[in-house]
């Protein structure tokens, strides 16, 4: 049985570490995982998407600098 523990209880470290433990909990359960076929298409087609608008995509630098010009900063 699992043990309930008061997460409030917990220091900064010991919830990453827990956080962590939950991550990998879930991702070594990935195969439990099913993804309706509307779901599937949907994805298809933002990844078709991104794919075909990849010459918007703009660096963090760029964007920085777009930005500050922008807003005067």
């Amino acid at each position: 049985m699992a043990q309930l523990i008061d997460i409030e209880k917990l220091n900064t470290q010991e919830r990453l570490e827990l956080a962590n433990y939950l991550w990998d909990s879930i991702e070594n359960t990935k195969n439990e995982f099913i993804i309706s076929d509307w779901h599937k298409e949907i994805l298809e087609e933002r990844i078709e998407n991104k794919t075909l608008d990849s010459n918007k995509l703009k660096t963090w630098d760029m964007l920085k600098l777009e930005l500050t010009q922008k807003h005067k900063l």
